[in-house]
């Protein structure tokens, strides 16, 4: 996604003041779906939260004024003369407290794989993306910040939507079931690209919890939840591993 140019003076400047000298990390190209259609912005990573710059206009917005985080990984690939070509996906979608939605969705160089190795699950090597921690860089403290208020909000008794999930003291609720923290064996985020069961497919939330009488006779149940479906998906994690010791 090429970066829009975009005056960086002389611009109206809106929201928190200015970070501090030195604590810009980097540069996201991005986008706003708006009434008017999609429109290019640049998304600047600091250490205290992100400036918005597009056209005439630049805002900044600190991490307690991000509202909810959406993030998830898929590969794109194509095949040319018994060679895979294949490369990394990396989407980030904020919704700011203003009602603000920014995304971002950029792709690491493509990585070129003989065909044979790469149906056994073998990648050739690549050099580390340099997408994913600066993506990361904005995930890390909107989790700590939504984490912490997460807990307090569940220790008074109160309840937290994660989109189709809702957490409470007792546990999880989906879909009317109830899924007591004590059961769940493993929460995650993982990204499969191959699986002869199509539903394992693409970047999930995947919930293991014990049941009686599960499905084929396994004492487990299991749901796959897109990603994407799931707003602040790493707070709910680490809900899971705190709540269920």
């Amino acid at each position: 996604m090429p970066e829009k140019d975009v005056p960086e003076k002389d611009v109206p400047v809106t929201g928190e003041p200015e970070f501090s000298a030195g604590s810009a990390r980097g540069k996201l190209p991005a986008h706003i779906d708006g009434p008017g259609g999609r429109r290019g912005v640049t998304l600047a990573v600091h250490d205290d939260g992100v400036v918005l710059t597009g056209g005439d206009e630049r805002r900044a917005f600190q991490w307690s004024e991000v509202a909810h985080v959406w993030h998830a990984n898929d590969m794109d690939g194509e095949a040319a003369d018994g060679l895979m070509i294949t490369k990394w996906l990396h989407e980030l979608l904020l919704e700011f407290t203003d009602g603000t939605v920014v995304g971002s969705l950029l792709a690491d160089p493509p990585v070129v794989t003989p065909e044979p190795a790469f149906r056994t699950g073998q990648l050739s090597s690549s050099p580390p993306s340099v997408i994913a921690p600066l993506m990361q860089r904005v995930i890390a403290p909107v989790t700590e910040l939504h984490l912490a208020r997460a807990k307090a909000t569940l220790a008074a008794g109160g309840q937290v939507d994660f989109g189709p999930l809702t957490a409470t003291a007792y546990g999880l609720h989906h879909d009317g079931k109830k899924i007591p923290w004590h059961t769940i064996t493993s929460c995650r985020y993982s990204v499969v690209i191959f699986s002869e069961d199509e539903e394992e497919l693409g970047a999930m939330l995947r919930v293991e919890y014990e049941v009686d009488g599960g499905e084929f006779g396994f004492p487990f149940a299991w749901l796959r939840i897109p990603a994407l479906d799931v707003p602040d998906l790493d707070v709910l994690v680490r809900l899971a591993e705190d709540s269920r010791t």
